[in-house]
């Protein structure tokens, strides 16, 4: 599949096989920054133990909005530099969606923060056409590989998930990670897939998904974490602001690879981008 993947500089940490998740499922006040970060702020404030990657939820600063000429950041502004403080406050990687201005676009982008501070990033692929996100935002044109203590990750956002093709784990990752804004009107769907990416990539999902209320509808959040099985192995209180802890095992899921290598017998496909 030529999808024009790039693979993030390894961190040069050891191997961890244990990797501890924290999921934050938060409100969102539509397009007041400091609002949302001190939310944040406040919830993970709760968290007295050390997690390993800290996942926020899509366009986590701002909200899910159409009007990226009034509230997108450029990679200096305030959600990003907050992203990197607290990346270097909890001494983890921490994975969240901003939407961003660069050189006259806009990008719905998720940031990969590791713990020193430096970053790498994704923009989303695929825009949401029924709510207009494709007459503001610039599609992204290539997948993100993360090498992160040891683990192979790839940080995805929201519709991105309706999409298997273009998740399709060619490059062997073993954690696939969906921030979302994601609406009841289509919950069933956002229960469902995750499920499917797991079972069909033979890999963790781990999914963080807002809550509350805003002119779009209801946001009931059920972000989780899903293995290869597709078992949910940790799952949030719906319909509250909470923090959703799970470990997970990667000699584990490597040892179920090797009992079961049905990814050596995929389809071999190129895969040819529209834009």
């Amino acid at each position: 599949m030529n999808t024009d993947s790039k693979s993030a500089v390894n961190d040069r940490q050891s191997t961890v096989d244990s990797l501890k998740l924290l999921l934050v499922q938060h409100d969102v006040v539509l397009g007041d920054v400091d609002a949302n970060l001190n939310k944040i702020d406040n919830l993970l404030n709760l968290f007295t133990q050390k997690a390993d990657i800290i996942i926020l939820t899509e366009m986590f600063s701002t909200g899910f909005s159409m009007k990226p000429e009034r509230l997108a950041e450029t990679a200096n502004g305030k959600a990003v530099k907050w992203l990197i403080e607290k990346a270097q406050a909890f001494k983890s990687a921490i994975v969240a969606s901003v939407m961003t201005e660069d050189d006259g676009k806009y990008y719905n982008r998720a940031f990969f923060v590791y713990p020193d501070g430096h970053y790498v990033y994704y923009d989303k692929r695929h825009l949401f056409g029924y709510g207009g996100e494709d007459t503001k935002f610039t599609a992204g044109k290539s997948l993100l590989t993360v090498e992160y203590s040891g683990w192979k990750i790839c940080p995805l956002v929201c519709y991105d998930l309706r999409f298997p093709v273009w998740s399709r784990n060619v490059c062997r990752y073993d954690l696939l990670i969906y921030v979302a804004s994601w609406p009841d009107a289509r919950q069933n769907v956002w229960s469902v897939l995750p499920v499917a990416r797991a079972m069909e990539n033979q890999c963790y999902v781990a999914t963080a998904n807002r809550v509350g209320n805003d002119k779009t509808g209801n946001y009931s959040g059920e972000s989780k974490v899903v293995n290869q099985f597709g078992e949910t192995l940790a799952q949030s209180i719906p319909d509250a602001e909470c923090l959703t802890f799970c470990e997970i095992s990667l000699s584990k899921l490597h040892a179920e690879r090797a009992d079961f290598p049905f990814l050596d017998d995929a389809d071999a496909f190129c895969l040819k981008l529209n834009q």
